[in-house]
């Protein structure tokens, strides 16, 4: 049984997922309250675009096999099974067919490039006037078994990663333990590594799962699902990692950086990295394997599974 008193004391950070100067496929996990909202046109023009919708779907189960299934064209809408649930694409929305009909109360999903390309004007402007990622919750709920905070809680397990102590989502364990195996292979030849690992914060606030909301958004933060880690150094020695910790900080040599190598290692297991969006958190990773699968990354053991 996970200690409550653990739970309660896990520290707030605020992460901020972006939209990129060029938009290609993404789906970011978020619920919107509203009643009515203006339309947010893609620049791949999907809402209008079958084959896309269905290149994406497709990406999704290959994404998620074990979760998504049962990709087919029904009632005019591309459609996709998701732990069970028939998720319909209803206008870039991805809702269940009961809220289907009600697609104009909620934003569709952004889709942009990974990682982000752009010059240091680009960023100082991205971070005076931040561009937010929108969506719906539905999908990654459905996904993670996560409707609510206890829902969540209770697909949590407590997790030793490097050292790191931390509440990791169980549908994500397996894959946290290969990183944390080639991360320690790794480290027996790359003294960059091995030094990484040595001045890692063990604990707050390094972060798993912490249901929360972006702070400025009504949007969910993917800790919520405990899919995303960060992993931060006992001493910054003056660098930054969140943008909005240093706003005024757009020098990206400024940051805290992990290791190149350990970047690569993530993502070949389907984790993205913080410090490729513009809004950069060089301490975050998470698990986002069709983030990557959209941008033409290999992901190892969904290649595997393929063969």
């Amino acid at each position: 049984m996970i200690d409550l008193l653990w739970k309660k004391n896990i520290a707030q950070k605020s992460i901020v997922l972006i939209c990129g100067l060029l938009t290609i496929w993404l789906l970011s996990s978020c619920r919107e309250q509203e009643t009515t909202v203006p339309q947010i046109a893609s620049t791949l023009k999907i809402l209008d675009d079958p084959e896309a919708q269905q290149k994406l779907m497709l990406t999704f189960a290959k994404a998620y096999p074990e979760k998504i299934s049962d990709v087919e064209f029904t009632d005019n809408d591309w459609t996709m099974l998701v732990n069970g649930i028939r998720f319909f694409f209803a206008n870039g929305r991805f809702l269940p067919e009961a809220l289907r009909d009600q697609w104009e109360k909620f934003y569709p999903y952004d889709f942009y490039v990974y990682p982000w390309k752009g010059e240091a004007k680009e960023r100082q402007a991205a971070f005076k006037n931040p561009v937010y990622s929108v969506g719906s919750s539905f999908l990654f709920d459905a996904l993670y078994f996560s409707n609510t905070e206890d829902e969540s809680w209770e697909m949590q397990e407590k997790y030793s990663f490097l050292g790191v102590k931390v509440l990791m989502h169980n549908h994500i364990k397996p894959f946290l333990d290969i990183v944390r195996e080639r991360v320690r292979i790794a480290a027996q030849t790359d003294p960059l590594i091995s030094e990484w690992l040595a001045a890692l914060q063990t604990t707050q606030p390094t972060l798993g799962w912490n249901w929360r909301t972006i702070a400025g958004t009504n949007r969910r933060s993917l800790h919520s699902y405990g899919i995303a880690i960060d992993l931060l150094p006992r001493n910054l020695d003056g660098l930054h990692t969140y943008w909005q910790w240093s706003i005024k900080e757009k020098d990206f040599d400024s940051y805290y950086m992990p290791p190149e190598a350990v970047i690569r290692i993530f993502e070949d297991h389907g984790f993205i990295w913080g410090g490729n969006w513009d809004l950069i958190d060089t301490m975050h990773f998470e698990y986002r394997p069709e983030i990557l699968l959209l941008n033409n990354f290999v992901i190892e053991h969904l290649d595997q599974q393929r063969d």
